[in-house]
């Protein structure tokens, strides 16, 4: 397999929710170049507060880049697949497989046409990444919970 071209941003969650477009503007013209020069890419955000990767890759099948071999046993028997854009979002708190993927467009109807689509994917970016923060309050608010209803442990009594 070919190497495929990248490129990594970082952002906090209060920034990207604020303004998705701003912060994803960058990573959606990577992916775009990228096609322009008949290549497969990616471009990721990584999301430095929250255990989240927000990534706009090409791909022939709707699998995460990041399994060739999966891929692999999936194209094996194909002729000729078409280029798609794919959004992936990785992180434990998006939901229980830690992995959601959409697919965006072809990539042929992509290129030129970033614009037409980047209300669709910035949407798509908030509402993943809330759902990434309800999680992890949820998470929180469940270990606290936990934690307050443990039995406490008897000091042991010191002896004079």
């Amino acid at each position: 397999m070919k190497k495929i071209a990248g490129k990594s941003f970082t952002g906090k969650t209060a920034a990207i929710v604020k303004d998705p477009a701003k912060v994803m503007q960058p990573v959606y013209d990577f992916v775009e170049e990228q096609l322009n020069l008949g290549k497969l890419g990616y471009g990721e955000l990584k999301v430095s507060d929250a255990d989240a990767v927000i990534r706009l890759e090409t791909n022939l099948i709707n699998l995460p880049l990041q399994e060739p071999t999966r891929i692999s046993k999936m194209i094996s028997d194909q002729e000729q697949l078409p280029v798609n854009v794919y959004l992936v979002m990785t992180s434990p708190h998006v939901n229980q497989s830690g992995l959601r993927i959409d697919e965006v467009a072809s990539a042929d109807d992509f290129i030129g046409h970033v614009g037409d689509y980047a209300k669709t994917m910035n949407d798509w970016v908030a509402e993943k990444l809330a759902a990434v923060q309800e999680n992890i309050a949820k998470q929180a608010e469940t270990e606290a919970k936990e934690a307050e209803n443990k039995p406490k442990k008897a000091k042991p009594k010191s002896k004079k």
